[in-house]
């Protein structure tokens, strides 16, 4: 339902995320947190109707010029 659209985002709002898709019955966005973070956010998303969740594991980039040095 929306409000359980609107109950999901607004959890989502704690941690660093990205909406990368919304309709009028889903959500798929990307979260940035520590596993235990996202472990307790999925457990709250999972009474709104979670369908599945997917993690990359721990990921490293160099930002900017860092690069170049």
């Amino acid at each position: 339902s929306k409000e359980q659209l609107e109950k999901a985002q607004k959890l989502c709002k704690k941690y660093k995320y990205t909406l990368l898709d919304k309709t009028e019955r889903s959500l798929v966005f990307e979260v940035s947190a520590l596993k235990n973070e996202i472990d307790d956010l999925i457990k709250k998303l999972q009474p709104l109707g979670l369908a599945s969740a997917s993690r990359t594991g721990v990921v490293a980039m160099t930002k900017g010029e860092g690069l170049f040095k």
